[in-house]
């Protein structure tokens, strides 16, 4: 019964580690379509830049957007490995929840077989011992 007790909280607490990374890997999945979206913005500021004539202004600009552009792939790249890491911890956690719920599922098995065994046990004695006092009665 602790044993029991204790997976089941093992489980529980491996559950809601699988449910925060799914969390986190959500939250990531925004940022990352939050960064595309920002990276789009900057090419077309660098498109715009880019078509207008090169005054001074214009070349400081179009050297900034290069430079957010190329932030923002380095922080795309950043968000997509740790999505990747996450989805790999992810499902580590949920092979890790599906065998122990198998081993679990054996043990509650086992047991339960040993219980049907023992009630069986348990009634050949009563048996038993109803035969022992009747045989006292008689002598």
């Amino acid at each position: 019964s602790k044993s029991s007790e204790e997976i089941k909280q093992q489980n529980s607490e491996l559950s809601e580690q699988v449910h925060s990374l799914v969390s986190k890997n959500s939250a990531m999945k925004l940022d990352i379509e939050d960064l595309h979206k920002k990276l789009e913005m900057a090419e077309l500021m660098i498109q715009q830049f880019s078509n207008q004539s090169q005054s001074l202004d214009a070349s400081q600009q179009l050297q900034m957007a290069l430079e957010e552009k190329a932030s923002l792939e380095t922080q795309v790249a950043q968000l997509s490995e740790s999505l990747k890491q996450l989805q790999v911890e992810r499902d580590q956690y949920v092979e890790k929840l599906k065998e122990e719920q198998r081993i679990w599922q054996q043990r509650v098995q086992r047991l339960s077989e040993q219980m049907h065994t023992m009630a069986g046990e348990k009634e050949a004695h009563m048996a038993q011992i109803r035969e022992l006092e009747a045989n006292i009665a008689e002598m």
